[in-house]
């Protein structure tokens, strides 16, 4: 019986340890026929719509840019100010290129 209790707790230890977060990019046809692009941050199973690099919901035909970061929306000129606040790379991503590793 204790032994099963530390593998439930280690299995939740590495859960918060070493989370799965990805960046989904999502796309939607809108009733018009217009394509609507949606970049979404996947954290444990919690979807929000965030990026740091531009707008989260763009759609082209419409002329529609909608800013959010974790989830919460901005308009242009407040993302703008949170983004040049920030310093490095954001926390999701290493320094290192994709297919690099760090041996």
């Amino acid at each position: 019986m204790a032994n099963k209790a530390t593998e439930e707790e280690l299995h939740n230890i590495r859960k918060w340890v070493k989370p799965k977060t990805k960046i989904r990019k999502v796309f939607k046809i809108e009733e018009d026929g217009s394509k609507t692009k949606a970049i979404a941050l996947d954290m444990n199973g919690r979807t929000v719509f965030h990026n740091e690099e531009g707008p989260a919901l763009i759609n082209r035909e419409q002329k529609r840019k909608e800013y959010y970061l974790n989830g919460i929306e901005y308009d242009y000129d407040t993302w703008n100010e949170i983004m040049k606040g920030k310093e490095g790379l954001p926390w999701y991503k290493t320094a290192a290129g994709k297919g690099t590793s760090r041996h």
